[in-house]
């Protein structure tokens, strides 16, 4: 019974994919890729990478402690 139930399902969701897969692909062949939105996601992408090297091997400033023996060159 369960095999039954199983093979039910996944004809169901072969055939989602199926019909997904026919609806991209004629709408791309109606309109043409999306080259807007293509560019868009892009430059997203190359921005955030460089934010992310960036933030990454950006130099630390490191704090120098004072002291009193340090007055510098006697005049």
């Amino acid at each position: 019974m369960w095999f039954w139930i199983i093979i039910s399902a996944l004809l169901i969701v072969l055939l989602l994919v199926v019909e997904e897969f026919f609806y991209y692909f004629w709408n791309r062949y109606l309109y043409g890729p999306n080259i807007k939105g293509k560019r868009r996601w892009l430059s997203r992408l190359v921005l955030g990478t460089i934010v992310l090297i960036k933030r990454l091997f950006r130099g630390r400033e490191k704090e120098v402690p004072k002291t009193k023996t340090d007055k510098g060159l006697p005049l």
